[in-house]
């Protein structure tokens, strides 16, 4: 009877590994890849249009080449470029007032775009969960990356610069920011708002403001589990992040490191509150070097110094626009009626602010 009942679990342990193999099958072989390639007869010449006609699970493949299109992605897809070279696979927005990537699905990989040129985001996840995004480079948009409600995604190996915000966070928890290079961006590197629980580390952080001040930086996480692995900057340690400046005097660049570990002895408190336990210490210098190599400073000083014109210029606009009201209103003084002196001068307008913030993004767009 043992025997028999012995022989039934085999079979049925059996039956159900074979049950399993053949969905596993069935679900490898109903994965297509679909390949965009304006110069192949018969893809797709939009990418756009392969996400549309993708099913879930599918995986796009893009040749290099300049994509203008605002990309909806609202399926479990795959896109990959063919290159896995940002600099030659890229992805403007047709529409520049909307953003140029938009991921609203859960599980979506989209590495190896350079993402340019949105007075919106450059890659926004909206409600997105469990997604991938890997090796973009994201440039002169308002802002690089945002995240709102968006849980669980993992940003992995981007370069997100020269944005008016590098990464934003709104309403979003437990994201996972690691290996990426957050420089040269003119406003803040990363901006937490109602956001907990995410966790950065192994970022390379210089930016005139590397986290805007805030009190919630506090209910978030600024390194991992010290672990004995090749680091951004090829020390010994992957922990905490490396924090520069543009002055060259940031944390991680005037830090002590006795014991040679490639770790800051002392931690680095965050503004706003929270602190990385582990930040990372320049070991080795030409590291360090081999990243800036991969980021253009000049653009970033050209853009500031261009925006500070701006600023300058309009300030003189407004100033000569208040005298000339000024005199009009000791022209039209009578001997009967006098004009009651103005208190103060007078505030900035609406026009004044617009025409700064137009400024401000037109010089993002700078290459």
């Amino acid at each position: 009877m043992e025997n028999t009942k012995g022989k039934d679990s085999k079979a049925l342990k059996i039956i159900a590994v074979l049950i399993l193999a053949v969905i596993f099958t069935s679900s490898a072989a109903s994965a297509a890849n679909l390949n965009v390639d304006p110069e192949a007869e018969g893809g797709y010449t939009r990418i756009q249009a392969a996400v549309d006609a993708a099913n879930a699970g599918d995986t796009i493949f893009v040749s290099p080449g300049t994509y203008v299109e605002n990309l909806k992605i609202e399926k479990q897809v795959r896109i990959w470029s063919d290159s896995r070279n940002p600099k030659n696979t890229i992805v403007e927005p047709a529409d520049p007032a909307e953003s140029a990537v938009e991921i609203t699905a859960e599980r979506v990989t989209f590495s190896g775009f350079g993402v340019e040129n949105s007075e919106k985001e450059g890659i926004l996840l909206t409600g997105a969960r469990n997604c991938y995004i890997n090796n973009n480079r994201v440039q002169n948009s308002e802002c690089g990356i945002l995240l709102q409600n968006a849980e669980n995604n993992n940003i992995n190996g981007n370069t997100v610069t020269l944005n008016g915000v590098g990464i934003k966070f709104e309403g979003s928890n437990s994201n996972t920011i690691q290996d990426n290079l957050i420089a040269y961006n003119y406003g803040p590197g990363v901006s937490l708002k109602k956001s907990s629980r995410n966790i950065f580390f192994n970022n390379y952080f210089k930016n005139a403001e590397n986290v805007e001040d805030n009190a919630e930086n506090a209910d978030n996480i600024w390194q991992s589990t010290l672990t004995v692995k090749s680091n951004l900057i090829k020390g010994p340690y992957i922990g905490g992040n490396f924090w520069a400046d543009l002055e060259g005097t940031g944390y991680s660049e005037t830090c002590i490191d006795e014991n040679s570990n490639g770790i800051c002895d002392a931690s680095y408190n965050i503004a706003g509150g929270g602190s990385d336990n582990s930040p990372l210490f320049p070991k080795v210098p030409s590291a360090v070097k081999a990243l800036e190599s991969k980021l253009d400073a000049k653009a970033y000083k050209d853009g500031m110094a261009a925006i500070e014109e701006a600023e300058n210029e309009t300030a003189a606009s407004v100033e000569s626009g208040a005298e000339e009201n000024e005199t009009a209103v000791e022209g039209n003084k009578t001997n009967e009626t006098e004009v009651p002196e103005e208190k103060g001068a007078p505030a900035p307008g609406i026009g004044f602010t617009v025409l700064l913030a137009g400024a401000a993004y037109f010089l993002t767009r700078r290459r």
